[in-house]
């Protein structure tokens, strides 16, 4: 006796769609109504669904393959199906894109911030740009502390970059807030008799505390930096990680796994070599202030670009590779513009596959500030000459879960 699909039992077919990838849920749903219900039970149930094969995004208004993004959607490339989806943007002008966490991004306009789920499109505004002294600030880049989408408690982080003064700021922000909190350096001083300058590389929330990695190119030092989130206003504390390598350009990534700390440094050979050249992963011991260098990441692999730093565990992800770094660095004025997959095991990098590019060019521009190099502002561009190049990308795990409680849509 035949059994029509529609007949199958709900626990198992439950069981069944809570391990597809997100394109073929979605294909499940429209099989029958039946099934229809079991996604819907499987996107309020977050913690069955299986994680997410990352996508890339374009940072600014252009598509993955270079052209310019004269239309209101946001161009994905799923990796996982080697093509490009375009999702309508819920506000009428797209938003330049700052970062990513939990299935969001974080958006932003000319003072606007905005949280996204560009799959369920729910949209969550926060309070404009902070200001110093007067001074407008331009972002950097942002994560969250948590899903929007659980209903509880989550914090936004922000690194702001002031042109006028070259200098970068970190700001906090809780879901009840209506204002932002900038965290300062606090009382970490190498000499008294002078101010440093830091600079931040990047920033993530793990265990009730935001990291930072600071850099000062002066001292010739790199730092981690724990700011209590319970208790906001009480001193960080701070973890030596290394002295700067005499090199030309060096970036440093913070991401997550579920128990750990961990930072990671690429390492280029500099403007005419167009090439990075190492990459390096510790774990950061946060009781003991050491880090702990890492040669094998097991299961978990990490996902590093300018904006975004993810750690994924592939072990229900068979099409992904374990214990390797897919990095997407794009620094195009001097000669960096490189998106890698890094074997831990074997210490090789390959290609990762993307469209190809357009054959429309445009510009991009960076400049040399203290011994680092930095996007800036559109009123401080140079000429050059155009050429073909990918716009920056950041990576984005997708998410279809639907909401605790009522929100913008």
């Amino acid at each position: 006796m035949s059994t029509s699909w529609s007949e199958i039992p709900t626990d198992l077919l439950y069981l069944i769609l809570s391990k597809l990838p997100i394109h073929d849920l979605f294909r499940s749903a429209a099989v029958c109504t039946h099934w229809s219900a079991v996604v819907d039970k499987v996107r309020r149930s977050p913690g069955d669904q299986r994680p997410q094969i990352p996508w890339l995004v374009p940072e600014e208004q252009f598509l993955i393959n270079g052209k310019s993004n004269n239309r209101n959607n946001y161009n994905f490339f799923s990796l996982a199906e080697g093509r490009v989806y375009d999702i309508p943007s819920p506000s009428r002008i797209l938003k330049n894109v700052v970062g990513s966490s939990h299935g969001w991004l974080i958006t932003v306009g000319k003072a606007s911030v905005q949280l996204l789920n560009p799959i369920t499109r729910v949209h969550i505004n926060l309070p404009k740009f902070p200001t110093v002294d007067g001074r407008n600030l331009e972002a950097v880049k942002a994560v969250l502390s948590s899903d929007p989408s659980s209903g509880g408690d989550y914090f936004v982080a922000f690194v702001f970059d002031c042109p006028s003064t070259e200098e970068d700021f970190l700001f906090l922000l809780n879901a009840e807030d209506k204002k932002w909190k900038m965290i300062t350096i606090g009382d970490y001083d190498y000499d008294d008799d002078y101010d440093y300058d830091y600079e931040y590389d990047d920033i993530a929330f793990h265990e009730g505390k935001l990291y930072a990695v600071l850099v000062s190119v002066e001292l010739g030092e790199v730092i981690v930096a724990a700011y209590d989130l319970i208790m906001p206003d009480s001193t960080p504390t701070w973890t030596p990680v290394v002295a700067l390598p005499d090199i030309d350009v060096t970036f440093y990534f913070l991401c997550t796994s579920s128990e750990d700390l961990l930072l990671t440094r690429a390492v280029t050979n500099g403007p005419v070599e167009n090439y990075i050249n190492k990459l390096e992963v510790w774990k950061v011991d946060t009781e003991k202030c050491v880090v702990n260098t890492m040669n094998n990441l097991g299961e978990y692999t990490l996902f590093l670009s300018a904006a975004s730093s993810l750690c994924i565990d592939t072990s229900s992800l068979p099409d992904l590779k374990s214990n390797s770094i897919y990095i997407s660095i794009d620094l195009y004025d001097i000669g960096i513009s490189d998106n890698l997959v890094y074997s831990m095991e074997d210490e090789t990098f390959t290609s990762l596959s993307l469209p190809p590019l357009s054959s429309r060019k445009r510009r991009r521009f960076c400049k040399y500030l203290g011994g680092r190099w930095k996007d800036i502002p559109r009123y401080y561009f140079l000429p050059r000459t155009e050429k073909r190049v990918r716009p920056i990308l950041l990576w984005f795990t997708p998410s279809i879960a639907l909401h605790a409680d009522p929100m913008e849509t």
